[in-house]
């Protein structure tokens, strides 16, 4: 079939000018919300583990807290999603932003491992209920406005705008303790120099709560008064009877997988190509900051690609999941350091380009008043596919090389490539056909 036989495709991504001022209201709120709460997450990153030795904290100490954030996380991911599909979206997101600034003024005052603990228990929490939550209200509000609407574009342009916010707010913490460097570093002192990013995340924070409670408006639907019980036996429902979302959520789990490795590997990979420099820890700063620019300038290459392959978003992510793998295998056994950059920024555009498409995707695939714990088990799904991938690739790296286990990461992005093929065989049911369940 030609492209002159398909006109509501066209049709479909030129919104009714009347509509316009209201989908450009509901996706301005979306992403300086989402950007502002990234921001706030990440300022304290560049410092943490350095903070928590600060305290008198071990790296052991450090393995088990992250540890115990992952559990927390890893337990309410699903059942906060249904949450949010029960009370609303809204209050979620609100009950996030709410534990958010309370896991910020817990750790400010840590210097006992149970504290500490406490900390990983509360953050995670925060983090799972955040998971979706606004994602759906994102969805759902432009649907309510337009039920034709393209999700893909404004996907890739929310990418974009959390990938600034944490490349922005990586650096802002990396200097803030340098512009604070008078404060005193005493044995037992709560503001010291490495506390001011935590301090500044908590004031973050606070704004992005504030945020949430005045833009973000959530009208009253039916599935908000749906039995608690019921959205999870709907979510095993939806998923095993659905190809689409069954294959998506492999997907999800082979990114996981691959980027595990990614993560895990890239600075000891880097490192042993440095030498000397790698003494120079701004090198590895720029090497990250470029990942961020690289990943924002992927979401932005996806929209017109998308447009250019005629919306098929399953081929879109299959094309850039295929670029992905080309970079990280070329990667692993290249040896020249500006070759090697540039390799690993280009496995991070294509890591990019292929997130809108899915987020497309997946939205469309399943029914609005589910939305929030379907992408919380998406959510789970990746979860699972790195907690995989750090485990499996760590034992290869260790007993071969890191060459080794990017190889065999490789081969989650077949995976991925060949799940996409399929789903770009079925037809794509729109969103508004979705018959809501109980």
């Amino acid at each position: 079939m030609n492209r002159a036989s398909q006109p509501s495709a066209d049709t479909r991504a030129q919104p009714d000018p009347k509509r316009l001022p209201a989908l450009r209201s509901v996706r301005g709120t979306y992403y300086f919300v989402t950007s502002l709460t990234w921001f706030g997450n990440i300022l304290p990153m560049a410092i943490g583990v350095l903070f928590v030795q600060s305290r008198g904290f071990s790296l052991l100490d450090v393995g088990l807290f992250t540890a115990v954030y992952s559990l927390t996380v890893a337990l309410l991911e699903v059942p906060t999603g249904g949450l949010a599909d029960t009370i609303g979206r809204k209050r979620v997101a609100l009950l996030a932003g709410i534990l958010a600034m309370a896991s910020s003024a817990v750790l400010l005052v840590t210097f006992s491992m149970p504290v500490l603990l406490a900390y990983s228990v509360v953050f995670g929490a925060s983090r799972a209920l955040g998971s979706g939550a606004l994602e759906a209200w994102f969805v759902d509000a432009q649907q309510a406005i337009d039920p034709d609407v393209d999700l893909q574009p404004p996907f890739a342009i929310a990418g974009t705008f959390e990938l600034f916010a944490l490349a922005a707010g990586t650096l802002l913490g990396g200097f803030l303790p340098t512009w604070f460097a008078h404060l005193p570093t005493t044995e037992g002192q709560v503001l010291s120099p490495l506390a001011v990013p935590i301090l500044a995340s908590l004031a973050v924070k606070v704004l992005a709560l504030v945020a949430i409670a005045v833009m973000v408006r959530e009208a009253p639907t039916k599935s908000a008064k749906a039995p608690y019980g019921s959205v999870f036996r709907d979510a095993v429902a939806l998923t095993r009877g659905s190809g689409t979302v069954m294959a998506l959520l492999g997907v999800s789990a082979a990114a996981g997988f691959l980027v595990a490795g990614l993560e895990t590997f890239w600075q000891p990979f880097f490192a042993a190509r440095l030498g000397d420099g790698a003494e120079k820890t701004w090198l590895f700063g720029v090497i990250m900051a470029g990942s961020f620019g690289a990943g924002m300038l992927g979401n932005l290459l996806a929209i017109p690609v998308s447009r250019w392959l005629g919306k098929r978003h399953a081929r879109v992510a299959a094309l850039f999941h295929l670029l992905q793998l080309a970079a990280v295998l070329a990667l692993a056994f290249t040896k020249l350091v500006p070759a090697a950059v540039g390799l690993f920024w280009l496995a991070y555009l294509a890591m990019g380009s292929g997130g809108s498409p899915i987020a497309a995707l997946f939205n469309g695939a399943v029914p609005g008043n589910r939305r929030s714990v379907m992408l919380s088990v998406r959510s789970l799904a990746g979860f699972a596919g790195a907690f995989l991938g750090s485990a499996i690739l760590g034992w290869v790296a260790e007993v071969s090389s890191i060459q080794a286990a990017w190889t065999v990461a490789g081969g989650s992005a077949i995976l991925g490539v060949v799940l996409l093929l399929l789903v770009d065989r079925k037809p794509r049911p729109a969103a508004a056909s979705h018959p809501s369940v109980s």
